[in-house]
């Protein structure tokens, strides 16, 4: 009886969805999930994407922060995260966007229902802001 519980108890686990943990809203870890989202975007799109999860008030859902290539970024690329991340206390740059993303999202509809209200870089580095 002991036998099939322990195996009912795992392939119940097996079947539930795994939760995420959202990691804490930290200086530290924000400025980690700029790098993971914009490193290679330029200091512009940074900023935008500080802002926008500043905006937000929590990192859910901003996958950066996680990225693998964090790890490999060089030295400046974090210096220039944590510019991006003190800068946008200052000033607003996407008009109070909350979420953000590249021309494939636009053009998958990810964030239909959500109003534009900037859009940051140039070229493959475009990156796309929205609010609700």
């Amino acid at each position: 009886m002991k036998k099939t519980s322990l195996l009912a108890a795992g392939l119940l686990g097996l079947a539930l969805p795994v939760q995420a943990v959202t990691p804490a809203f930290t200086p530290a870890n924000v400025v980690k999930a700029i790098v993971g989202e914009a490193a290679g975007d330029g200091y512009a799109v940074q900023v935008a994407v500080a802002c926008a999860i500043r905006n937000r008030g929590s990192l859910k859902g901003v996958y950066g922060v996680n990225a693998k290539h964090n790890a490999t970024e060089p030295a400046w690329v974090w210096r220039q995260a944590d510019r991006a991340w003190t800068e946008s206390g200052q000033h607003d740059v996407t008009r109070g966007a909350t979420h953000f993303g590249n021309a494939d999202d636009v053009h998958k509809g990810t964030f239909r229902g959500l109003k534009l209200t900037v859009v940051v870089g140039e070229g493959t580095h475009k990156t796309y802001f929205f609010k609700a």
